[in-house]
C-alpha cells in the first residue's frame, strides 16, 4: 500500500496497458520456432518487471514480485511455465530492446537480448559514437547502468513514453538519459536557468520544444528536465498539463495557432485528419505527445518529490518511474577501476594494490551506510551518502596521492644529487692528487723556463738603452742645427717682409692696366717728356737697354700691348743688372717720377710708374737678404742630412726596441702562464683540501642522506594507503561525532586496508596526513580550539575539495575562518539586502565568502 516512503506504489490499468504495449512492440514471426513461447514468456516477464519492480524503492518489495510473478507463471502458463523451465525463464540478464538487434543484425526488432556482454559491447560502441559527435562523456558502464540505459529506451521510444528518474544527486540520470535519447535517435532538449529565468521563460521554451516536436523538424525529441531547474513550482503546472494532456493552456496566442494550422495543415490531411480547427489543434497535440518526452530527474531525498506527486498527479501516473538504487558494490568497485587507472601509470605500479585500493574504496562507501543509520539510532541525526561522494573520494585520492608523491620523489631526487655529489666528491679526490703532482710539474718548468726569457730580456734592454742613448745624442745635435736653421730663416723673412709691400704694390699697379690704357699711351703723337721717361725706365727693366729710348723706341716697346703686359706681370725683380738699376734710378729720382705726378699726364703712364719704383724697391731689399737666404738654405741642407742620420739611428733603436718589446711580451706571457698554472696548482690544493674536509664531515651525512632516500622511498609506497585513510576521512567522516569517526577509521577502515595488503603507516592517524604540526599550531594562533574535533574540522575544510558547511552553534569555525582570512574575507547572511548579487560576485572572481546563518 501507498505509504509517506512509498506514496507513488499507485497501479491501475494503465500499467496493465503499458505491459500490453511492450508485448505488442515485438515481432509475432521471430517467436514461431519450438522455443518461441518460452522467449515470448520472457518478454512478458520483462515488461512486467518493467511496470512494477522499476517503481520499487525497497529491496523487500522486489523479492514480493518476484514471488508473485513465479506463482503467476506457474499458474498460467502451463508447461512453458513449469518448474523445469524456471530457471531459464528467470535467467538473468532479462532485458528486451531493439537497439541492440539494429546493432548486430540490422533489423530493429524488440527482443531479448542475448546475455550481458553483448549488451554491455552495444553501448560502449553507442558511447563512443556520441562522444565523437557530442561533448564526451566519461562513463562506467557496470551493470546496474546499462539496465538503466535499456529502460530509458524503452521507455522513451513509446509513443508519449516520459520517464521519470528518482536517485540521488551524482547516480549517473542525466548522463545515461542522455545517452538513451541518443540511442533512439533523439535530440535533448534543456532549459538554461539563471536568476531572472520564470514561468514566461518556460513558456518560452515550451513553445520552441512542441514547435520541434509537431511542425519542424517533427521528429522526435527528448525534454530533459532536473529538479534542481524547478525554481518556481508553478512550472510543474505545465508540466502536469503536458504529461496528462499536452494542451498547455494560453501556451500560444490564436494567431500563433493560425501559423502552425497553416505549416502542418497538408501533413494532417495526408494522417486522415479532417480541415478544421479543431482536428488540425487535435492532430497539433498527438504529434507532440508523439514525439516530446518528458525525461525527468529527481532525488528522492526529502520531503519535495512526494508533495510535488502528490500536487501534481501527472509525474506519476503519466511517467514510468525508475528508481535509481545505491549503486551496488562491483558498480562502486567498476567505476574507481576507471577513475584510478591514471595513477597505474607512476603512481601506483603495482596491479593488485591498484585493485585492492578500487575495492577499499567501494567497502568504505558502503561502511559509511552503516554507519549512517547508527548515527541516526545513536544521535538521532541523518546523514546521507551519494554516488557524488564516492566520485569526490576518488577524485580527492588522485589528486592527493599525486601531489604529495611528487612531494615525495622531489625530496628524494634533491638528495640522490646530493649523494651523487658527494660520490662523485669521493671519486674525484684520487684524481685532484694526479692532477696536482701533474700541474706541479708543469710550474717547475715554467718557471727554468721564464727565468731564461728573463736573461735574454736584461741583454736585450741593456743594448736598446746604448742605441738610446746614441739617439738621444744625434737628437741633440739636429735639434741644434735645426734651431740656428729656424733663426736665419726667421730674420730673412723679417726683412723680406719688408720688401713685400713693394711687391705688392707693384702688382697692383700692372693689375691695373689693360690693353686700352697701353693702347691709349702708345698712340700718344706727341707725348709729355714725363711719359717718355717713364716708358724708357720700362725698357732699361724689360730689355737691359744700355741707353735711353726715344719715344720712338718706346712706342716699339709697346707694340704689342698684351705682351708688353704679360712682359711686366712676369718680370723677375729678384736679379736686376747693376747698370740697369743705375740707369733706372737716375731716370727715378726725377721730382715727378711718381704717380701723383704723373696721372694728370696719363693714367698708364702713372701705373708704370709705381711698378718701376715698386720693383726697383723690391730689388734693392732683396739683394740685401738674398745671402741671408743663402745661408739659411745650407743650414736647411744641414739639418736635413742631420734628420736622414737620425731617422737612421731612430730605426735601428726601434728594431732593437721592437726586439725587447718581444722578448718583454714573451717575458709577460711566460709569467702570466707560470702564473696561471700556479693559480691552477694553488686550486688544486685548495680543492683537494676542500674535498677531503668535505669527504670526512659529511661522512655522517652521506649515511643519514642514504637512509633518508630508503625511508622516502618506503614512505612513497606507504603513502597509497595513507592518503587512502586520509581521502576518506575528508570525505565522509566530518558529520559524524567524535567517537564515530574514530570508529569508523581505526574499526573499520584501518583494518581493511591491511586485510587487502596495501601499503601504509604502522599506526598512522589521518589527522597526521592532512596536517602537519606547524598547521595545526598556526590554526591555533588564529583562534581554533585545541581540541581533537575541531583540528580535524580545521583539517578537512582546509582539504576538501567542496565548499564546506559548517555545523557550528558556538560560532568557533567562524571566528577562525575570520580571523584566518581576514579583510578578503566577505561575510553575509541570507537576510541581507542583494546577498545573492554579492553570492553571484564573490563567485565570479574566485573571492572568498562566509554565508552565516543558513540553518
Amino acid at each position: 500500500l501507498p505509504s509517506a516512503e512509498k506514496f507513488h506504489y499507485q497501479f491501475n490499468l494503465k500499467d496493465i496497458s503499458n505491459i500490453f504495449q511492450g508485448l505488442l512492440s515485438t515481432n509475432g514471426a521471430v517467436f514461431r520456432d519450438a522455443s518461441g513461447a518460452q522467449r515470448f514468456l520472457r518478454v512478458w516477464l520483462h515488461e512486467t518487471y518493467r511496470v512494477f519492480s522499476d517503481r520499487l524503492v525497497l529491496e523487500s518489495d522486489g523479492k514480493e514480485l518476484q514471488n508473485m510473478m513465479e506463482k503467476a507463471v506457474q499458474k498460467c502458463f502451463v508447461g512453458v511455465g513449469a518448474a523445469s523451465n524456471r530457471e531459464e525463464l528467470f535467467a538473468q540478464p532479462l532485458v528486451c530492446t531493439s537497439f541492440v538487434s539494429e546493432m548486430t543484425t540490422g533489423d530493429k526488432m524488440y527482443l531479448p537480448v542475448r546475455d550481458m556482454p553483448q549488451l554491455k559491447d552495444v553501448l560502449e560502441n553507442k558511447l563512443a559514437a556520441y562522444n565523437n559527435e557530442n561533448a564526451a562523456m566519461n562513463l562506467v558502464l557496470f551493470d546496474d547502468a546499462v539496465m538503466h540505459v535499456a529502460r530509458i529506451c524503452r521507455i522513451t521510444q513509446n509513443p508519449c513514453g516520459s520517464a521519470l528518474l528518482v536517485g540521488v544527486g551524482g547516480s549517473g540520470k542525466q548522463s545515461l538519459a542522455r545517452l538513451a535519447s541518443y540511442i533512439n535517435g533523439q535530440d535533448v532538449l534543456t532549459i538554461l536557468v539563471n536568476q531572472q529565468y520564470g514561468l514566461g521563460e518556460l513558456k518560452t521554451d515550451l513553445q520552441e520544444m512542441y514547435k520541434k516536436a509537431a511542425v519542424k523538424p517533427a521528429l522526435p525529441q527528448a525534454f530533459l528536465m532536473t529538479d534542481g531547474q524547478i525554481v518556481d513550482e508553478r512550472f510543474l503546472v505545465n508540466i502536469n498539463d503536458m504529461l496528462s494532456s499536452g494542451n498547455i493552456p494560453d501556451l500560444f496566442a490564436r494567431e500563433e495557432y493560425d501559423n502552425i494550422f497553416g505549416v502542418i495543415r497538408n501533413v494532417a490531411k495526408f494522417a486522415g485528419y479532417a480541415d478544421d480547427r479543431e482536428s488540425l489543434f487535435q492532430y497539433f497535440l498527438d504529434k507532440v505527445r508523439s514525439n516530446l518526452h518528458l525525461i525527468l530527474c529527481h532525488s528522492p531525498v526529502g520531503s519535495t518529490f512526494r508533495i510535488r506527486g502528490r500536487k501534481f498527479p501527472a509525474l506519476i501516473s503519466c511517467m514510468v518511474l525508475d528508481v535509481f538504487h545505491p549503486w551496488p558494490r562491483d558498480a562502486l568497485v567498476g567505476v574507481a577501476d576507471r577513475f584510478l587507472i591514471s595513477l597505474g601509470e607512476k603512481n601506483i605500479q603495482n596491479e593488485e594494490t591498484l585493485q585492492g585500493v578500487a575495492v577499499h574504496a567501494a567497502e568504505v562507501h558502503l561502511s559509511v551506510k552503516v554507519a549512517n543509520r547508527r548515527f541516526l539510532e545513536e544521535e538521532r541525526r541523518y546523514n546521507s551518502t551519494t554516488p557524488k561522494s564516492f566520485l569526490e573520494l576518488i577524485s580527492f585520492y588522485v589528486k592527493m596521492l599525486s601531489e604529495k608523491q611528487s612531494h615525495v620523489d622531489f625530496n628524494i631526487q634533491r638528495l640522490t644529487k646530493g649523494l651523487d655529489i658527494m660520490k662523485k666528491v669521493q671519486d674525484g679526490v684520487a684524481g685532484l692528487k694526479e692532477d696536482l703532482e701533474k700541474t706541479l710539474m708543469q710550474v717547475d718548468v715554467k718557471k727554468a723556463a721564464t727565468e731564461e726569457l728573463i736573461k735574454q730580456v736584461t741583454v736585450a734592454s741593456a743594448a736598446a738603452a746604448e742605441e738610446q742613448e746614441a739617439a738621444r745624442v744625434e737628437q741633440l745635435k739636429c735639434e741644434e742645427l735645426a734651431a740656428a736653421a729656424q733663426k736665419m730663416k726667421d730674420e730673412a723673412a723679417q726683412e723680406l717682409q719688408e720688401a713685400m709691400p713693394a711687391m705688392e704694390a707693384a702688382k697692383n699697379a700692372v693689375n691695373c692696366l689693360d690693353k686700352s690704357s697701353i693702347q691709349e699711351l702708345k698712340s700718344l703723337a706727341k707725348p709729355p717728356v714725363e711719359c717718355i721717361d717713364v716708358v724708357a725706365a720700362c725698357g732699361f727693366l724689360l730689355k737691359q737697354e744700355k741707353r735711353k729710348l726715344d719715344w720712338k723706341g718706346c712706342t716699339k716697346l709697346m707694340n704689342n700691348p698684351p705682351q708688353f703686359l704679360e712682359e711686366v706681370k712676369n718680370f723677375n725683380a729678384d736679379y736686376i743688372a747693376e747698370a740697369v738699376l743705375v740707369n733706372t734710378d737716375a731716370l727715378i729720382g726725377k721730382p715727378y717720377f711718381n704717380f701723383d705726378s704723373m696721372k694728370s699726364k696719363s693714367y698708364a703712364a702713372a701705373c708704370l710708374t709705381n711698378w718701376v719704383v715698386n720693383i726697383v724697391t723690391y730689388h734693392k731689399i732683396y739683394t740685401k737678404v738674398a745671402p741671408l737666404m743663402e745661408k739659411v738654405k745650407g743650414a736647411e741642407e744641414t739639418t736635413e742630412n742631420a734628420l736622414k742620420a737620425l731617422a737612421i739611428v731612430e730605426k735601428k733603436v726601434a728594431d732593437v726596441e721592437a726586439q725587447a718589446a718581444a722578448l718583454d711580451k714573451q717575458l709577460r706571457d711566460a709569467n702570466a702562464e707560470k702564473e696561471a698554472v700556479e693559480k691552477q696548482a694553488a686550486s688544486c690544493v685548495q680543492r683537494l683540501s676542500t674535498a677531503e674536509r668535505l669527504v670526512a664531515g659529511l661522512a655522517d651525512e652521506n649515511e643519514r642522506w642514504a637512509g633518508t632516500v630508503v625511508q622516502l622511498k618506503d614512505l612513497g609506497l606507504r603513502l597509497i594507503g595513507n592518503c587512502m585513510l586520509a581521502s576518506a576521512f575528508v570525505g565522509y567522516a566530518s558529520p559524524f561525532s567524535a567517537r564515530l569517526r574514530q570508529d569508523l577509521w581505526q574499526k573499520v577502515w584501518t583494518p581493511d586496508l591491511k586485510n587487502k595488503q596495501i601499503p601504509m603507516t604502522d599506526n598512522i592517524d589521518p589527522l597526521s596526513v592532512l596536517a602537519s604540526d606547524a598547521d595545526v599550531a598556526g590554526w591555533q594562533n588564529e583562534g581554533l580550539p585545541s581540541d581533537r574535533v575541531s583540528v580535524e574540522n580545521a583539517s578537512v575544510v582546509t582539504s576538501c575539495s567542496r565548499w564546506p558547511l559548517l555545523v557550528d552553534p558556538q560560532q568557533q569555525g567562524a571566528r577562525w575562518i575570520k580571523q584566518r582570512i581576514g579583510e578578503e574575507l566577505t561575510v553575509l547572511q541570507l537576510t541581507n539586502a542583494r546577498w545573492l548579487e554579492r553570492t553571484v560576485f564573490c563567485v565570479q572572481n574566485g573571492s572568498q565568502l562566509l554565508i552565516e546563518a543558513i540553518g
